[in-house]
C-alpha cells in the first residue's frame, strides 16, 4: 500500500508552460491528504526559493527534500543535511577571485550569487525565478553551502575540473549546473523520509521528469516519469504517465489505484 508519494518541482508538479500546477494535481495532491497519504515535495530548489514560489500556494507537504537532497526537512526540523566540504568551498572561492563567473550559493536560509549576466537573467526567467541578489562570496568559507549553480556550462567547466567530492547535474541544456556534495542525492533524501516516518521503499511512490530525480525514482518502490521527461529517465520508470499538462499526475495516480476516478 502506498503510503507516501514524492514529487519533483518543475516539470513534474508546476509547468513552465502555463507557471501554474495543473488543477488535477492540486487536486490529487488534496485527495492523497484526505487518505492519510503524505504528500512529499522532492526538489532541487532551496526553501529561500520556495518561500517565493506561489505557485505551490494552496499545497500542503508533510515533508521537503530540497537542493537535490542536500537538505531534508519538515516541520520538526531537519532530518538530513549535506554541504558541500569546505575543501570545495575554499577552491571555488579561489576560482571566484580572479574569474568573473556568475555562481550563485545556496546557505541554510538565504542564497546570493557572485555576479549577474545575460545567461543568469535568461535562466531565472525560465523558471519564473527572480535573480538573485549579488553577495559576498567569502561567506562561503564561514557558513554551510548546500548547493552551488554556476550559469554557462561552457564558462563553469574549468572551474568545476578542480571540484573534488561533489555531483554535477544539468538542470538546464545550455545555462545552468547544479552542484552538491557528493554525499547529497535525491535518494539521501528518500532515505531520510523513510527513518522518519518509519516507512518502506514499497510504500512510497515517485513522480519525476529529469535526470536530477534519478536517485529518487531509484529509491522509491513506484517509480513514475511524466510524459514530457527526459528519455534516460523514463528508461528507469516503472511507468512513463502522460505529459503534465495533460494531467499525467493524476493518471499514474489512477492507473496504480492510489487514487479511484470515482473519488474525484
Amino acid at each position: 500500500m502506498i503510503r507516501a508519494v514524492l514529487f519533483d518541482c518543475d516539470g513534474t508538479l508546476l509547468s513552465h508552460k502555463t507557471n501554474r500546477v495543473p488543477d488535477s494535481a492540486r487536486k490529487a495532491l488534496e485527495l492523497l491528504k484526505r487518505k492519510g497519504i503524505r504528500n512529499i515535495l522532492c526538489t532541487g530548489r532551496h526553501r529561500s526559493e520556495l518561500r517565493h514560489l506561489h505557485q505551490l500556494d494552496g499545497l500542503d507537504f508533510d515533508a521537503y527534500i530540497t537542493v537535490n537532497g542536500a537538505c531534508t526537512y519538515d516541520q520538526s526540523g531537519i532530518l538530513s543535511a549535506c554541504p558541500i566540504g569546505k575543501e570545495t568551498a575554499q577552491i571555488v572561492y579561489d576560482y571566484l577571485s580572479s574569474h568573473e563567473l556568475p555562481v550563485q550559493f545556496f546557505l541554510d536560509e538565504d542564497t546570493f550569487i557572485s555576479c549577474v549576466n545575460e545567461t543568469v537573467i535568461r535562466s531565472q526567467a525560465g523558471i519564473h525565478t527572480p535573480v538573485p541578489p549579488i553577495g559576498d562570496v567569502s561567506r562561503i568559507l564561514r557558513e554551510p553551502v548546500y548547493l552551488m549553480v554556476p550559469f554557462g556550462i561552457r564558462e563553469a567547466e574549468e572551474m568545476i575540473s578542480f571540484l573534488k567530492d561533489v555531483q554535477v547535474t544539468r538542470w538546464n541544456k545550455h545555462d545552468a549546473i547544479d552542484i552538491v556534495s557528493v554525499s547529497a542525492g535525491k535518494g539521501v533524501g528518500v532515505r531520510a523520509i523513510m527513518d522518519a516516518y518509519g516507512l518502506t521503499k514499497e510504500e512510497l511512490m515517485g513522480f519525476g521528469d529529469a535526470m536530477n530525480d534519478a536517485g529518487m525514482i531509484e529509491a522509491v518502490g513506484t517509480a513514475v516519469v511524466m510524459g514530457n521527461g527526459e528519455e534516460s529517465l523514463k528508461q528507469m520508470a516503472d511507468y512513463v504517465t502522460d505529459d503534465i499538462d495533460a494531467d499525467g499526475v493524476l493518471h499514474a495516480l489512477i492507473r496504480f489505484g492510489v487514487l479511484r476516478e470515482e473519488e474525484l
